[in-house]
């Protein structure tokens, strides 16, 4: 594997970037997420890409509006329309990530579409999810 210059992966850890990784060891597989915030020393968002809704959230329609759907067409690693859970900011820190980019354990894969980005993000800021703080932080 080629060694990539620190400085250009750290760039590539921005807002709308979509990435797979198996750092989360809480998961047993490789998942792909979404970044949604980036400030000086944290990355926020980890908003999982999953196939399916979970069950869990059918009787949560604040969770169940921010399912954000991914389509195949749109998103060509996708195998199959997904759903975007933007439901809780997980955060860390900017060093981790930029870490598992340089050590293979995640791999960049590419962008939101700007205009999905925006939607996701103007969905997110009315959201009683997400604490003033957060929202000042990583979604303005």
């Amino acid at each position: 594997m080629m060694d990539l210059p620190i400085s250009y992966i750290e760039s590539s850890v921005s807002r709308g970037a979509i990435l797979h990784s198996t750092m989360f060891r809480e998961i047993d597989h490789g998942k792909f997420f979404v970044i949604i915030g980036v400030s000086q020393n944290e990355v926020a968002g980890f908003f999982f890409i999953n196939s399916n809704i979970n069950k869990s959230l059918e009787s949560k329609p604040e969770q169940i509006a921010m399912q954000y759907p991914m389509r195949k067409k749109d998103y060509s690693f996708l195998h199959y329309d997904s759903f975007l859970c933007a439901t809780n900011i997980l955060k860390l820190p900017r060093e981790r990530i930029v870490s598992s980019i340089n050590t293979g354990e995640t791999t960049f894969i590419g962008n939101m579409v700007e205009e999905h980005l925006e939607e996701l993000l103007q969905s997110a800021r009315k959201s009683r999810l997400f604490s003033k703080i957060e929202k000042g932080t990583f979604l303005y």
